[in-house]
């Protein structure tokens, strides 16, 4: 494959400070890397920024998405504005291709992360911050079999010491880079989240079509597990009335318990505006009766509401302790703060 030319765009200041993004948008035809005969199109694209600090995220910790765009194409998942954000700008938005499922047809590389990684982070501003990788799209999703852009992020962290990493992934392929993390390990904090929201696999190919089967997911636990590392279950989201019950959520922590998981916690659905478009219409084909009940208790607001969200709380803090993991891993927020 011959080298992919990429073309800055000069933007003006107050362009680039309203985008916050850093992104090189090049000039209109962003090269198309590989196209799958499963209808998939992986475009190549040149970012100026990968790591995302806390202040153009709103979030508390940083992040790093090594892929623009997920395969995997969860319903509920609420990162498809950043791909519809994207496509246009790169004009590489198809006018017969609903923007939803644009999101997992239409995948952007960042060729140049690692390299870019490199030149710019500096350990001094994130300091005792985590830096989380897969906060959009899945970082060891089907792209990165063959570009390889996560497995290039990691070997670049290794030039580094002593930060916070964080990786979250639905794919047993995270279990490829075992010896990799494990070196990381040595010079970092690091844990690895295996997102699994239950181990019905009937289940999970009526809500996640595409994603790797639950027992896929806990042998990748395993070996993480067995290589010395610290791997645990992040049950999220939890869908209200389907996966929240003492028997699902119990058997998924019992399963991570004997798959070697050090820590299982979870959290509750949000649908954003974007999210809820996907998802509903899911919940209308495949369960009916919960579609009213969905519409209704997440019309005015992003999440099932703070009294859902503090029965779940006190249910899986029973459970861990049944189950002998920590409590509150993930830091799930208190009532006050749920609305």
């Amino acid at each position: 494959m011959h080298p992919v030319r990429m073309v800055p765009v000069r933007l003006s200041p107050n362009a680039e400070a309203q985008l916050g993004l850093g992104l090189v948008i090049p000039k209109p035809g962003l090269p198309t890397l590989d196209q799958r005969l499963r209808g998939t199109e992986f475009i190549g694209l040149s970012v100026r920024r990968i790591a995302n600090p806390p202040e153009a995220t709103g979030m508390t910790f940083w992040s790093i998405n090594p892929y623009i765009g997920c395969e995997f194409g969860c319903g509920y998942c609420y990162a498809r504005d950043t791909h519809r954000w994207t496509a246009e700008r790169n004009d590489r938005a198809t006018p017969d291709l609903d923007p939803r499922t644009a999101f997992e047809r239409q995948i952007f590389i960042k060729q140049n992360a690692a390299d870019v990684l490199r030149r710019t982070l500096d350990p001094s501003k994130v300091g005792n911050r985590a830096i989380l990788i897969g906060t959009a799209t899945d970082p060891y999703q089907p792209a990165e079999r063959q570009f390889g852009v996560t497995r290039s992020l990691l070997e670049a962290l290794l030039g580094y010491r002593g930060l916070r990493i964080s990786i979250t992934t639905k794919s047993p392929l995270v279990a490829r880079d075992a010896g990799l993390l494990k070196s990381l390990s040595e010079r970092h904090r690091v844990s690895i989240n295996m997102s699994i929201i239950s181990l019905d696999p009937d289940l999970i190919r009526r809500l996640e079509p595409k994603t790797p089967l639950p027992h896929a997911r806990l042998r990748g636990v395993r070996v993480l597990a067995q290589a010395g590392l610290d791997v645990g279950l992040m049950i999220a989201p939890i869908i209200p009335g389907l996966t929240d019950g003492w028997g699902a959520l119990g058997g998924l922590m019992a399963a991570g318990k004997d798959a070697g998981a050090r820590y299982a916690d979870g959290f509750a659905l949000r649908l954003g505006p974007v999210a809820r478009s996907g998802f509903l219409p899911i919940l209308q084909r495949e369960f009916p009766a919960l579609a009213d009940r969905y519409r209704r208790r997440y019309q005015n607001r992003h999440n099932a509401g703070a009294d859902y969200n503090t029965a779940l709380t006190r249910r899986l803090r029973t459970l861990q302790q049944i189950h002998s993991f920590p409590l509150n891993r993930f830091g799930a927020p208190t009532p006050s703060n749920r609305a």
